[in-house]
């Protein structure tokens, strides 16, 4: 995953030096993967390089770079490819702190160029979401003061030379606030806006329609509210409430709701007597296929890969895992989700695995990438 510095409550999980498990793996062949191009970004101080993964053999080959984008001065903290992966966005700070967001195209093969297309001067300016036609984007400025927070959405147009242009009405302004309003992110199909606030009583997180002719923002719907010491994953089709097992010393449970707006029935309920790992997880990642569960759990020092059975409102462990990784949650799914990256904590190496969304097996690829601890990495499909 590529960490965006500008969100706070990244948890680096401690170095654990554990042997590179295999993973249990499908008999026979899996199905044919997708046509779309394979994409990885490894990206480290500014410098991006480029690899492709064979979807047959899950090879990895570097194909560009590394690529310069911003000087060693400087501090990139978000990196975002658009869908179709023709344009990548960075946002990142120069030697003197004043902040920029830059839009660079990329060549047939999906390689950053330099120079970039486009580089706006931004302040504070944090999380942004490329919608997934690729033709508007969203991110938050946040100000500070006298300890209170006022966050701020913007909408960007995105033209055909992948440029970014502001719109000059703001879609949301929140606070003054104690805790600052975030962007959780776009909904996998584009229509909704998801925002996170901090309440009296504990998070929530709020819907808002996107229009997708101009981008336009609906008036604020409350999708889920949670208690302090809760965490919460949005999926594309369900809201996953979990107690992280680092922060809650009570007994630990998981629950599983549709995704809509105030859900009024529970789907499931996991605790340690359905599976152990509902209980003792101290992270949560929903697939994109919005059928599993990858629950880091430092119990068995695994990823471990769940599968939600909605009829019988039951979490089954599949029996496949990812070994501990160096980070939570330390892994990423490609955007169409047949693929599955993680950063191992036991040769502090990138490896790729292969998976299958019908029955929940993984294969992993026979190459890897050794990865320094300033390192980040980011998926992306070329269509």
């Amino acid at each position: 995953m590529w960490l965006n510095r500008s969100i706070p409550g990244f948890i680096i999980a401690a170095f654990l030096f554990v042997g590179c498990q295999s993973v249990k793996q499908q008999n026979g062949s899996l199905p044919s993967p997708p046509t779309s191009s394979q994409l990885l970004y490894l990206v480290d101080d500014g410098r991006v390089t480029t690899y492709s993964i064979d979807p047959n053999t899950l090879n990895l080959a570097m194909i560009g770079g590394p690529v310069d984008l911003i000087d060693v001065s400087s501090s990139l903290l978000q990196l975002v490819p658009s869908p179709n992966d023709r344009f990548v966005y960075l946002l990142w700070s120069d030697a003197g702190q004043q902040e920029h967001l830059s839009a660079y195209a990329t060549d047939s093969a999906g390689i950053p160029q330099a120079p970039p297309v486009q580089v706006l001067n931004v302040s504070s300016l944090s999380q942004l979401s490329v919608h997934p036609s690729g033709e508007l984007a969203y991110a938050i400025h946040i100000e500070s003061s006298a300890g209170m927070y006022t966050s701020t959405i913007f909408l960007f147009h995105v033209t055909a030379s992948g440029t970014l242009q502001m719109d000059t009405h703001a879609q949301g302004v929140y606070g003054p606030a104690v805790v600052p309003t975030l962007l959780y992110g776009l909904s996998g199909d584009g229509t909704q806006l998801y925002i996170r606030s901090e309440e009296e009583n504990g998070s929530a997180y709020w819907q808002r329609a996107v229009n997708p002719q101009d981008g336009t923002l609906g008036t604020d719907i409350l999708l889920f509210s949670s208690p302090f010491m809760d965490s919460v994953a949005l999926g594309r089709t369900v809201i996953v409430e979990y107690q992280n097992a680092l922060t809650c010393s009570e007994p630990r449970y998981l629950k599983v709701f549709a995704n809509n707006p105030e859900p009024s029935r529970q789907l499931i309920q996991c605790g340690s007597d359905m599976l152990q790992a509902c209980g003792t997880a101290t992270d949560v990642q929903i697939h994109p296929s919005g059928h599993y569960l990858f629950l880091t759990d430092p119990a068995s020092q695994k990823i471990r890969i769940a599968r939600m059975n909605m009829s019988n409102e039951v979490i089954a462990d599949t029996g496949n895992f990812i070994p501990f990784t160096m980070q939570t949650p330390g892994f990423a799914f490609s955007p169409d989700g047949t693929l599955v990256y993680a950063l191992l904590a036991c040769d502090c190496s990138l490896h790729v695995y292969r998976f299958d969304q019908s029955s929940g097996y993984l294969v992993q690829g026979p190459a890897s990438i050794p990865m320094t601890s300033s390192a980040g990495f980011l998926p992306a499909t070329r269509p």
